[in-house]
């Protein structure tokens, strides 16, 4: 099996999530809307269940292991609506006028739509390749690499003096915070594609999407025309961005799933449908 050890790396991911995000959410988690809620239970249980899938197949506790994969059926389109909350929230405190998403929310906004889409082609992906062990152990392990970036960025913003941020006259240093945990991100796929790269597509797709996420922040993020779309989306109430997205991850689950099964039982599913 793959990457013996991925359930500590996914650990020490959520344990550095905290310090990342302590600041400006953990510390004052009353006043933050609720879509920034719903998004940080969601991908905490997601990464949690991707760990606990890690360590039980490794330990051998198979039918462990499948209940949880069953499991992931129904927190995939929470973690993917999770996704779509907070860029809705984002898109809200844009159009609400508050300082720092009016200066970044529309360049992080487009960052963070693209690792939705990204989420939902990984997990499509990891059900159709299910009975492929080196390519379903890939794809899920690499569901966690779009949050690397926002991680490591404000991690650098807070804790490395030359790019700490103590106000908004710093605000500028949240860029450069950006650029460097994409670097971050873009040699973690690198290192991953080259330990297999006969199996390594997972990760090269992922580090693709980090290199056109990096360009477009710095690009079409400044447009007039995606910051209008980004503030209409600001519009839109966060519960049916979230509903939405949770029937489009139940979507993708079930086509995945279909994708991934013994022609006799997909023709039978889709029958059955």
């Amino acid at each position: 099996m793959p990457f013996r050890h991925a359930h500590l790396y996914i650990l020490a991911l959520i344990a550095l999530t905290v310090l990342a995000f302590w600041p400006t959410y953990f510390s004052i988690l009353s006043t933050s809307p609720w879509g920034f809620h719903f998004h940080g239970i969601t991908a905490t249980l997601w990464l949690f269940l991707l760990a606990l899938q890690s360590w039980t197949i490794h330990d051998r506790r198979f039918a462990l292991h499948r209940s949880l994969g069953m499991a992931s059926l129904a927190v995939f389109p929470l973690f993917l609506a999770g996704g779509a909350a907070v860029v809705s929230s984002m898109a809200s405190a844009t159009l609400n006028g508050e300082l720092f998403y009016q200066t970044y929310g529309a360049r992080l906004g487009i960052m963070d739509s693209s690792s939705v889409v990204l989420l939902g082609y990984l997990y499509h992906q990891a059900l159709k390749h299910r009975r492929s062990v080196q390519l379903h152990a890939r794809y899920l392990l690499a569901t966690p690499l779009p949050l690397i970036m926002p991680i490591v960025g404000r991690v650098l913003n807070h804790l490395v003096p030359p790019l700490a941020i103590h106000g908004p006259q710093d605000f500028h240093l949240f860029a450069w915070g950006v650029r460097w945990a994409s670097v971050v991100g873009i040699a973690i796929t690198v290192w991953l594609y080259a330990t297999a790269p006969r199996h390594g597509r997972p990760f090269l797709v992922a580090g693709a999407v980090i290199v056109a996420q990096q360009i477009l922040f710095d690009s079409v993020g400044y447009t007039s025309a995606w910051q209008n779309a980004f503030l209409a989306f600001g519009r839109v109430p966060v519960i049916v961005v979230v509903l939405a997205t949770l029937a489009v991850g139940a979507g993708l689950s079930w086509a995945g799933w279909i994708a991934g099964a013994r022609p006799k039982r997909a023709a039978a599913a889709l029958n059955s449908g």
